[in-house]
């Protein structure tokens, strides 16, 4: 039996546990974690016009969004094989932590599927509402919590710094403005994540914090650059950019005419594949076209010009 086949069978009965309430998995179901090395991988992972981030730092499992290419209702119970497969051939055997930037289905489809295969009465879900998004209730195990703006969060050697959106006593969660934008930092890189949505203000009420990141998860998936501020991205900088979907030439061209930096950045999308960035907490190294289970170096990123 092949691998995919095999996948596509656990996650149906993974499935039909979900809906029957048991969340318990077989062991052998589940390949080897990663071997600690110290090293802080990210993952963007292809899932078509849909976003998700997988973060790996010795035991330390993120994801950020589990997205799928569908419209359909969470109801339908549709799967995102691409995702599921690569979960499983990159080793993961739990989520600690799952961030999810908004509720629209590119970004949050699969939250209880993942639930029901990786989630632990550890594990933490974080979304931008006070209340976990009605279709996705009953949260497939872990716990809920809303992540505020100025929350200032530890996991394991990485911390993260929410800075978006404003906070408001009511947050719906299923509007692309409502989407959480967060930098999480390994030594000295910064990684910065926005999901659908980098709002002007963020220059002026987080100045700082925001100024020069090393890697940035474009908006949008570079597609609807209305969205992200000239002025935010302006500031942001990013050395490499990561679109989830493939609008590469868009964003590329929005951040060089209307924002008049990141000549000399990398960017890359979705048409590269699976792409890895690995960082020791000071150098940076991405590769394209990353198979599941195998974690290349690739190139080294070139120091940011002066």
């Amino acid at each position: 039996m092949s691998r995919k086949l095999r996948n596509r069978i656990w996650i149906f009965f993974a499935s039909l546990l979900l809906l029957t309430g048991s969340l318990a998995a077989p062991e052998d179901a589940r390949p080897e974690t990663p071997g600690r090395d110290g090293l802080l991988r990210l993952h963007q992972i292809d899932i078509g016009c849909g976003d998700a981030y997988l973060l790996t730092l010795d035991d330390t499992v993120i994801l950020v969004d589990c997205g799928s290419d569908t419209t359909a209702p969470i109801s339908a119970g549709y799967h995102n094989y691409p995702l599921f497969e690569y979960l499983e051939g990159s080793g993961i055997d739990h989520v600690d932590v799952h961030i999810v930037t908004h509720w629209h289905n590119d970004h949050d489809y699969n939250v209880n599927f993942i639930g029901a295969l990786y989630y632990t009465a550890d594990t933490l879900v974080y979304g931008p509402s006070p209340e976990l998004y009605k279709p996705l209730q009953p949260l497939a195990g872990g716990t809920y919590r809303q992540m505020k703006e100025g929350d200032r969060l530890t996991f394991g050697a990485l911390s993260l710094l929410c800075v978006s959106p404003e906070y408001r006593e009511i947050i719906p969660g299923d509007r692309n403005m409502d989407s959480l934008n967060f930098i999480i930092t390994y030594g000295r890189v910064r990684i910065m994540f926005t999901g659908d949505f980098m709002h002007w203000s963020l220059s002026k009420r987080w100045p700082d914090e925001i100024r020069d990141v090393d890697i940035l998860s474009f908006p949008h998936h570079g597609i609807r650059t209305d969205e992200v501020s000239p002025a935010a991205y302006k500031l942001v900088n990013p050395r490499l950019i990561l679109i989830p979907g493939q609008a590469y030439g868009t964003a590329r061209s929005f951040a060089i005419h209307q924002c008049y930096v990141g000549k000399e950045a990398v960017y890359l999308c979705a048409g590269d594949g699976h792409i890895l960035c690995t960082t020791d907490g000071h150098k940076i190294w991405y590769a394209t076209g990353v198979a599941p289970g195998t974690f290349p170096l690739g190139e080294e990123l070139p120091p940011r010009e002066s």
